[in-house]
């Protein structure tokens, strides 16, 4: 009974450890392509005329740490390597309506991830099966891009409200234990904001909730239990940056992620419980931190790229992110 215990609670601890890459079926896990630091500098801007954008999130996480309730190193694996890369292509796009007296304008976007896992864990510890690489989940909905606020000839505000649906269309299995699709649909509304108080000075940020609904067919989890909940999160994205030349920002950029209730799971007979007592140890949350940079290489072409060091973990993977974000409108 140990065994078990301690073999769910390593599923339940690694499951958001690959950020916005893989995700499993119940314990303190997220859906695939969850935006953990994918967006960054100048975030609140975006099309305000009617057309299509490209958007291109390519980023590579190593964890070769998970960790328990107290953010101490799991003595549940030993020498874990989680690598994963992750490629996400989304299309938006800004249509020719208009809201609140033409200020704020109407679009939708759809986001596709697709997979690639390297993952190691050494005998004498527990070991996890990846479900090979594979598309994630896919997350679509409706934004409002609002114009920005111009004030002494400038732009020194913008902002966007969307409302995103993940859709369980990704790869899973029910016999594995780290997969790319999770199984379950999702809701994830966020606010965007980018305020610039200098001419050459940017504060961005992007604030996420996240509610999950039932995994009907969970892994990782024992025979009894029919029914499985991740419980609610919330997170913000963060950047500040500075214009070294006109088209070109550099800065740091980073992201805290909170669960803010526990995972919910149901037994065959219709009683339900936290998961307590075969080793769910609580709600997971990360920091991370790093250099970035903004660089407008044309006028169709931007490009971010943002390095992370997750600095603090709990119930969940810890390593560094690199991350690449190309923005491309037509």
């Amino acid at each position: 009974m140990y065994r078990i215990a301690q073999r769910i609670l390593a599923a339940l601890i690694v499951s958001i450890g690959l950020g916005s890459a893989a995700a499993m079926a119940a314990g303190n896990q997220e859906p695939a392509g969850i935006n953990l630091g994918g967006t960054s500098f100048f975030d609140g801007f975006g099309a305000t005329k009617p057309g299509w954008t490209y958007l291109g999130y390519y980023q590579y996480s190593a964890a070769n740490h998970i960790t328990d309730n107290s953010g101490n190193d799991s003595t549940a694996f030993k020498n874990p390597h989680i690598n994963d890369l992750l490629i996400l292509n989304q299309l938006a796009y800004t249509t020719p309506y208009t809201l609140f007296n033409g200020q704020g304008h109407l679009g939708f976007t759809v986001l596709v991830p697709y997979l690639f896992f390297n993952t190691h864990f050494d005998s004498s510890g527990i070991q996890l099966s990846d479900n090979g690489n594979g598309f994630g989940d896919t997350t679509w909905g409706p934004y409002i891009q609002m114009n920005p606020v111009i004030s002494g000839g400038r732009p020194v505000f913008s902002q966007r409200f969307e409302l995103d649906v993940i859709a369980p269309t990704g790869k899973y299995s029910a016999s594995k234990d780290i997969n790319p699709g999770a199984h379950f649909w999702s809701i994830n509304p966020y606010w965007a904001a980018t305020w610039l108080p200098t001419p050459k000075v940017e504060v961005s940020w992007r604030l996420h909730y996240l509610y999950n609904f039932a995994n009907n067919d969970p892994s990782g989890v024992p025979s009894s239990i029919n029914k499985a909940q991740a419980g609610q999160a919330t997170w913000i994205n963060f950047t500040t940056s500075y214009a070294v030349r006109n088209n070109l920002n550099v800065g740091i950029n980073g992201y805290y992620f909170h669960q803010l209730t526990k995972d919910k799971f149901t037994y065959d007979n219709g009683t339900t419980t936290d998961g307590t007592q075969f080793g769910d140890s609580g709600k997971a949350s990360l920091f991370a931190i790093g250099p970035g940079l903004f660089w407008k290489i044309s006028k169709d072409n931007i490009l971010m790229v943002n390095v992370y060091f997750q600095t603090m973990a709990r119930n969940r993977g810890r390593g560094s992110v690199l991350n690449v974000h190309w923005v491309h409108p037509f």
